[in-house]
């Protein structure tokens, strides 16, 4: 019988960086269990370093090198299968893992051994720019922090996560997200959930590791556009977690779009009024967002809400345009609980950025209504 002191750890690598990859193979293992590397490997144009070829030709890891760029989903399935570990930790490879890692997630197993998987603690440095911070404040890094706060979540980030074997089985991460976009994750550890009577996923903030800033804290908006596209998809899917609520800004704005002609075509006067309330529909989303966050943070600066809202933009809108790709005009407004909570009765969810900003739509149309009645 096969030892369940067995964990196979899977990092998928377009890169390939020695100075993140090799510390990883080095770490401290605890006694009696075993740890099998699966690095695969997602350029085959890369170059691989003489030293991780020595550990390749030792066995003490193995690399699986895609015949060409499969992306993330495909890469972590190829790991999981090419093992047969109890349990798959995910890492990803620009990652620096502290030296208890893996003793703290032996001991997670021991002590819970019921549990379908682990969430460990994801730290990104202190944020080097403006547009880093607004990063954290616009809560897109919410999933690296998670462990420290709550024993318990729905999914977890595959930068430092692990599972159980069985209580995956079959499942594997989707095909169907785009390669390059996000969502993925979130449906493969919920599809995990749902499968195990939707028990949460025990979070560990003890098993830490450090992940740098993307370029350094540089504005950077393609990857947010990404994410959106890639979370358009999770409703659909997961309809059980799907509801419906107001429309985003640019939801808004195309909507205006669509009837503007008809504004144009009515009279000259619509079109002044329509356009007006073009503006004052990016102006609201600037205030409200500015209220949401001052009652959140200390202080906000122009540069942060600045940053801040072309995020929020490039997400939206990214998840937009994937919809009206798709010809899935019910996608707008439809959004997707990230908490995992099954939404029977969840329309139209209210909180103080939509109420301001609703608020701010009524009185400009109030006002512009009053003055073409005069």
């Amino acid at each position: 019988m096969q030892s369940k002191k067995n964990i196979d750890i899977v990092i998928p690598s377009y890169r390939l960086e020695e100075k993140y990859i090799i510390p990883l193979i080095d770490l401290p293992k605890p006694e009696g269990w075993s740890f099998n590397y699966f690095i695969v490997v997602d350029n085959p144009a890369v170059k691989i370093s003489p030293q991780i070829e020595s550990y390749a030709a030792t066995g003490l890891v193995t690399l699986l090198i895609n015949p060409y760029n499969l992306g993330a989903s495909l890469s972590r399935n190829r790991g999981m299968e090419a093992g047969t570990g109890q349990w798959v930790l995910f890492l990803d490879d620009d990652i620096r893992a502290e030296n208890e890692l893996l003793f703290h997630y032996v001991n997670a197993i021991e002590r819970y051994p019921e549990e379908i998987g682990f969430i460990g603690l994801v730290k990104l440095p202190p944020p080097p720019t403006a547009f880093a911070k607004a990063l954290l404040m616009n809560g897109s890094m919410m999933i690296f922090g998670i462990a420290e706060k709550t024993p318990s979540f729905s999914w977890g980030a595959t930068a430092n996560m692990m599972v159980k074997r069985s209580a995956v089985g079959d499942i594997r991460f989707s095909e169907k997200y785009p390669k390059f976009g996000g969502g993925e994750d979130v449906d493969f550890f919920l599809s995990v959930r749902d499968k195990n009577q939707c028990g949460d996923y025990r979070t560990l903030k003890e098993a830490v590791v450090c992940h740098p800033w993307w370029k350094e804290g540089k504005p950077d908006f393609v990857r947010h556009f990404r994410y959106g596209e890639g979370n358009s998809y999770l409703a659909a899917f997961n309809p059980q977690y799907a509801y419906y609520d107001f429309p985003n800004t640019p939801e808004t704005l195309f909507l205006m779009v669509v009837v503007l002609p008809v504004a144009a075509i009515a009279s000259s006067s619509g079109l002044v009024v329509w356009i007006t309330v073009f503006g004052w529909v990016v102006v609201a989303e600037a205030i409200a967002t500015w209220i949401q966050l001052a009652k959140r943070h200390a202080s906000v600066t122009v540069p942060i809400l600045y940053y801040v809202l072309r995020l929020k933009f490039a997400y939206s809108t990214g998840m937009l345009m994937a919809n009206l790709r798709r010809g899935r005009l019910k996608g707008i407004g439809e959004r997707f609980e990230f908490k995992g909570q099954h939404h029977r009765n969840g329309f139209f969810q209210f909180n103080t950025y939509k109420i301001v900003k609703w608020v701010l739509y009524i009185f400009v149309l109030l006002l512009l209504g009053y003055l073409c009645l005069r």
